[in-house]
């Protein structure tokens, strides 16, 4: 500091430049504007830009949402048509295990093929239309072993690929 200047406290700077200061406590009036107090305040609210990028997001989010929707009905369908179809294959299983001759299951049930409109299908497919359900039946015979493979294959135009169930049935008295 050179000698004869006084050094010069914040509050004095301040009364110095046109604001009234009162310490802690500087009200933003002043008496001499001052360049930095002429800046624009910053307004309430968002900016053209900010509004498109909200757009932009809040449509991304609601594309995913309704692809999302689509997806799962789709699934949701899909999983109706396949659980119709293996009731159907697991009442057809059933129906050959319960079969009372063991002798005759292969010339019963070999070969046959079963829609809706079946009369005398065992058991019934009625109230399921656009279903097929076809059997086959092989004998497997040896010195030591005998029995009886079943696969029922069930289709529909609705399915994306058959459903198929297999059963081994052994020789009873």
């Amino acid at each position: 500091m050179t000698p004869g200047r006084m050094r010069m406290s914040r509050c004095d700077r301040h009364h110095r430049d046109g604001v009234l200061s009162l310490g802690w406590f500087t009200p933003s009036v002043s008496y001499v504007p001052t360049m930095h107090l002429l800046r624009p305040r910053a307004r309430p609210g968002m900016t053209i830009i900010e509004v498109m990028f909200a757009i932009v997001i809040l449509s991304g989010v609601m594309l995913s949402l309704a692809r999302f929707g689509q997806s799962f009905t789709r699934a949701a369908g899909n999983a109706a048509h396949l659980t119709i179809a293996s009731d159907l294959a697991t009442a057809r299983i059933e129906a050959v295990r319960g079969h009372a001759l063991y002798g005759t299951l292969v010339t019963t049930f070999n070969n046959t093929t079963e829609t809706s409109a079946t009369v005398g299908a065992n058991p019934p497919m009625t109230g399921n239309e656009g279903y097929t359900r076809t059997t086959l039946a092989s004998r497997t015979v040896s010195d030591t072993t005998d029995f009886v493979t079943v696969t029922v294959t069930v289709t529909a135009d609705v399915l994306a690929r058959p459903v198929t169930k297999t059963t081994i049935i052994a020789a009873f008295p």
